[in-house]
């Protein structure tokens, strides 16, 4: 399958568009389905029984879609189980019996596992190589939003039309999600098919990840389940809706703002803060009295999790081989089924015994424990299977065996000054420029300070400004002094680059040479983890170019 070389390219937008419509189709119907059943006669404990039902399934179908999907076209695959997901919810009209509605959710829940697991894997197939973990820890935030804006158009659908017409609107988005998905070009060489073997549909390298997720999504599960019937106890019922649009804005903002971090590999840090920041909302509940307490309840629960559900996807889906991502996700994503499934469960027993404020609050604990497993193993395990990978691959279709090693590089606290006594000292044109951690912040060169001195943002690209900086310092002019003497003491992510362009070690000669051309620059730090390990330069590239055209010709 042939590979892109960005992020978001057309498959991967439409792959996103259409997992975000499932999840929101999905979501949906979740309260318009408890109101429907009441309206046919079904209430109680019954109704328990029908929204139950699909959780039983989905987990139990979780490790065959994973099979289904590394051993099949997973792209046809996904085709034929979104269509058989749309047929689910005309199926509630046709058949109105309590029967029927379990076998409806039953096989809800079979053909959503696959189309879950699906679009997850196929993201990770059409993302360039080098940027799967950061690709997908993009796409997985579709969960997050999905997650809450379908409660959210369910709610509404529900409250302005009848249920038939609720469940004809879930229908329509999801017949959309399928026209969408089916404008995507994604082919797949012959797949060769292993027999099914029950100990095969689990992906053992994935259960830490998925043991951690399910701590993390009991509260999830709570909250999701349980929020419109707190707020009838509250007489909050009108803001109920607004909950759910703080719950996307506050997702929205987390995803805004930690993309950077999350790209430079700051996990740990962000693993923190969410979980502080989800322990302090939980607990909260307990003296929730008003409106504006729900809503930034809502707000800050969902910058949590718009930071955590799309990291540790990402973990997932980072760490593990092309041929297995659909076993892995399957496997990863039964952390959402049983976590949200005792979230729901937990919080019927706590509502009767203790109330659900108090409840809510209670369900902090879950998110603590999920802190101590990812500190004490879940963080080492992450980066023991990241580094693994990389030492696995082909070493000379990476960075590693070409780069220059012996970096040089400047501190963010260094100045002008600095910078060039360093550029004389180190013979060097110019030099990235790293934080206290070690992570690339900047980068500046001698062109970087002519262009300052000489106010041009866009000089000719094919004059070296090496040679103009050396002209200048031989038989400098009294303006040029002046000029010289004023920005010495400036700091160099002022004058430097302070976006500076790197590229991961993973990555091979070719995504280098491709970065150094479209970007026009001469030299580029190469990462890992977010921390400098070498720099590949354009004359490292014309070398081996070179050298192996000349060898082509001594067999010639």
């Amino acid at each position: 399958m042939e590979k892109p070389n960005k992020i978001w390219n057309k498959n991967f937008i439409l792959l996103f568009i259409t997992n975000l419509l499932v999840l929101a189709a999905f979501y949906a119907s979740i309260p318009i389905i408890p109101v429907y059943c009441q309206e046919i006669g079904i209430t109680g404990s019954k109704v328990g029984i029908v929204l139950t039902a699909m959780s039983v399934a989905t987990i139990l179908f979780r490790p065959i879609a994973g099979y289904l999907l590394d051993n099949f076209n997973r792209y046809i695959v996904y085709i034929i189980f979104l269509a058989l997901f749309c047929l689910a919810f005309p199926a509630f009209l046709v058949f109105p019996i309590f029967a029927a509605l379990i076998i409806i959710r039953l096989y809800m829940g079979a053909v959503y596992s696959v189309c879950g697991s699906a679009t997850m894997t196929l993201a990770g197939d059409v993302l360039p190589k080098t940027k799967i973990t950061e690709g997908i820890s993009r796409f997985a935030f579709t969960i997050s939003i999905g997650m809450a804006v379908g409660p959210f158009v369910g709610i509404q659908v529900q409250n302005h039309m009848s249920s038939k017409a609720s469940f004809l609107t879930v229908f329509a988005i999801s017949v959309v999600a399928l026209i969408c998905v089916s404008c995507c070009k994604i082919k797949y060489p012959k797949i060769q098919r292993k027999k099914f073997v029950l100990k095969d549909t689990i992906y053992k390298p994935a259960l830490p990840f998925m043991f951690n997720m399910t701590f993390l999504m009991i509260p999830y599960g709570a909250v999701i389940a349980y929020s419109s019937i707190l707020a009838q106890e509250k007489g909050l019922t009108d803001v109920l809706p607004f909950f759910y649009i703080c719950l996307v804005v506050g997702m929205l903002l987390s995803k805004l703002s930690t993309q950077k971090m999350i790209d430079a590999g700051k996990h740990r840090v962000l693993v923190y803060i969410s979980l502080v920041i989800l322990v302090v909302t939980m607990i909260s509940y307990k003296f929730l009295e008003t409106g504006a307490h729900m809503l930034i309840a809502g707000f800050f629960f969902g910058i949590g999790y718009g930071i955590l559900q799309p990291l540790f996807q990402a973990f997932v889906t980072g760490t593990t081989p092309a041929p297995k991502r659909g076993v892995a996700n399957a496997t990863y994503l039964l952390s959402y089924d049983i976590g949200i499934g005792i979230g729901s469960l937990l919080m019927g027993f706590l509502q009767e015994s203790i109330g659900l404020t108090t409840g809510f609050a209670l369900t902090a604990i879950a998110y603590v424990v999920g802190g101590i497993i990812y500190v004490v193993y879940i963080d080492k395990y992450y980066r023991k299977l990241k580094n693994s990978a990389v030492e696995s691959k082909p070493q000379a279709n990476t960075l590693s065996k070409y780069m220059e090693k012996d970096i040089f590089v400047l501190n963010e606290t260094a100045t002008v000054r600095d910078a060039i006594k360093y550029f004389l000292d180190k013979n060097v044109s110019g030099v990235p420029i790293v934080s206290k951690d070690g992570a690339c912040v900047g980068f500046i060169s001698d062109g970087n300070i002519m262009r300052y001195l000489k106010g041009d943002e866009n000089p000719p690209a094919a004059i070296d400004s090496s040679f103009s900086f050396i002209n200048y310092l031989w038989n400098p002019d009294t303006e040029f002094e002046e000029k010289l003497n004023s920005i010495m003491d400036m700091n160099v992510l002022e004058i430097g680059n302070n976006k500076p362009i790197t590229i991961q070690e993973s990555a091979s000669l070719e995504d280098a040479c491709r970065l150094l051309s479209d970007s026009g620059i001469k030299k580029v730090p190469v990462v890992n983890n977010g921390k400098i390990v070498g720099i590949i330069s354009r004359s490292v590239i014309t070398h081996y170019i070179t050298k192996r055209y000349l060898e082509k010709e001594k067999k010639v």
